[in-house]
C-alpha cells in the first residue's frame, strides 16, 4: 500500500476501519439478542421451526419485546387450533402444562390440563395452551373471529374479521420482573 499515493491510503484505511467497526457491531448486537432474550435467539427461532405451524404454515417469526412469535389468521375453530398444537408438543417432548379459555368482560373462564376441560366454552371465547420444555416457554393464544387485531400480520398476510387469529410465542423461562412472558404459569 506504500505505493498509493497518500490520499488513497487514507481512503484504504478508512474503508477497512469503517468495516472492520461494522463487523464489530453486528457481533455485538448478535451477542446482546442472544443473552438478554431480547427478540428471536437462535434457540427460540428453531423452536417455532421444529415443525409447521397449524395448517401446514412455515411462518418467519419475528421479535417481540421477550419472546420468538408467528401470527397468522385462520378460519378454523379454537379446538382445532389447541388440539394440533396440544398434539405437536407433545410428540416433540413439551410438557403441556395447562389450557384455558376466558372472556373476561362476560365472566367466562375455563382453565384446565386438558382440551377437553375447556372444550365447553363457547367458540365465540379466546383460549390459549401453554408448554414448557429444555428452559423454553410455549404458549399459543386463539383469538376467535372479530376479536384480534386486524390487519396484516408480520409474515404479510392480512387478518380480517372473519378470521380468528393465532399468536404464537417461544421465550427462555426467565421471566420479565413482574410478569409472565405471555404464558400461563
Amino acid at each position: 500500500m506504500s505505493n498509493l499515493p497518500f490520499g488513497r491510503r487514507v481512503s484504504a484505511m478508512t474503508l477497512a476501519i469503517v468495516a472492520g467497526a461494522l463487523v464489530l457491531l453486528i457481533g455485538v448486537w448478535w451477542a446482546i439478542e442472544e443473552t438478554t432474550g431480547i427478540g428471536c435467539g437462535t434457540g427460540e427461532r428453531d423452536i417455532l421451526e421444529e415443525f409447521p405451524h397449524y395448517d401446514g404454515r412455515r411462518i418467519e417469526p419475528y421479535s417481540g419485546e421477550v419472546s420468538c412469535n408467528v401470527r397468522y389468521p385462520t378460519r378454523a375453530s379454537r379446538d382445532e387450533v389447541l388440539g394440533y398444537y396440544d398434539e405437536r408438543l407433545r410428540e416433540n417432548g413439551w410438557e403441556v402444562g395447562g389450557f384455558w379459555a376466558a372472556d373476561p368482560p362476560r365472566g367466562i373462564e375455563f382453565f384446565g390440563e386438558r382440551l377437553s376441560d375447556v372444550s365447553e366454552a363457547p367458540e365465540s371465547v379466546g383460549g390459549g395452551l401453554g408448554a414448557r420444555r429444555d428452559g423454553y416457554r410455549y404458549g399459543v393464544a386463539y383469538s376467535p373471529p372479530g376479536t384480534g387485531d386486524p390487519g396484516e400480520t408480520p409474515a404479510g398476510e392480512e387478518v380480517s374479521a372473519q378470521d380468528a387469529e393465532v399468536i404464537v410465542e417461544v421465550s427462555d423461562e426467565q421471566e420479565p420482573p413482574g410478569g409472565k412472558g405471555g404464558f400461563p404459569k
